[in-house]
């Protein structure tokens, strides 16, 4: 086709028609640029595609991590609702009952609940990784970029949740050793010890053990909002990257 078109310039030159040749030119020039326009419309057509296709691959890896942390919010507010539960049996056999040869057994088979807690940390390895790469611009929904930027920003760890931890490590170092008895350690160790019997131990008339429980069912009251708040957000993130992959 380059030879055809030569050719032809030649021989409009060689037969002095210049008004022809003149023509041919512009639309040769005309050609010409017309296939540069092309070329670069279609290499930018090319470099949107593989951004968008690169979006779309860290945007379905945070799709994962976000549903995953719907996944940890129900188990920690599953185990909320387990020890929420032995607290107010708790009550229940404090308030039945002033012997503690029959409520210190019931308590102690309670602690390996009562001494534990479960908090919530986002998943944020996908999104880690994207800023890393600082891809962060690939999100062309700025909504969804701005909300992404301030779920992993967050600090889940310094927070009511924070409170759970210390709580609960207050009120296990303060009720071991008051319901620590002879009986207790022989049941444990199979060892004979000088502590106080368990008929000697009271502490259904302490006000510091109501007040440790009701403190770690308010600390966990107020983890629960927290994490339904956090879940409807999760939900609207969800919602937006759907919208983003389908686009």
């Amino acid at each position: 086709m380059i030879k055809f078109f030569r050719h032809l310039r030649h021989s409009l030159i060689n037969q002095n028609k210049m008004g022809k040749y003149l023509k041919y030119a512009i639309g040769e020039i005309i050609l010409v640029m017309i296939g540069i326009l092309l070329a670069l419309q279609v290499n930018d057509w090319n470099t949107k595609r593989l951004l968008k296709s690169k979006e779309q691959v860290y945007l379905k890896q945070i799709r994962i991590s976000l549903n995953n942390d719907l996944e940890s919010i129900k188990e920690v507010k599953e185990f909320n609702a387990e020890k929420a539960f032995y607290i107010d049996t708790t009550y229940i056999v404090l308030e039945q009952s002033s012997n503690p040869e029959k409520y210190i057994p019931v308590i102690t088979d309670y602690m390996y609940v009562m001494a534990e807690f479960n908090v919530f940390e986002p998943n944020n390895i996908a999104f880690e990784n994207m800023i890393a790469s600082e891809n962060i611009d690939l999100i062309t929904n700025m909504e969804l970029r701005k909300n992404l930027s301030l779920y992993y920003k967050r600090d889940f760890e310094n927070s009511t949740q924070e409170r759970i931890k210390e709580q609960t490590r207050k009120f296990v170092d303060f009720i071991m050793p008051k319901i620590t008895s002879r009986q207790f350690v022989k049941e444990l160790t199979k060892h004979d010890s000088h502590l106080p019997d368990i008929s000697e131990t009271n502490i259904h008339g302490d006000s510091q053990v109501y007040s440790h429980l009701l403190i770690m069912i308010a600390n966990m009251d107020g983890q629960n909002e927290l994490l339904d708040t956090t879940t409807e957000e999760i939900k609207h993130l969800l919602d937006l990257i759907d919208n983003n992959l389908k686009s």
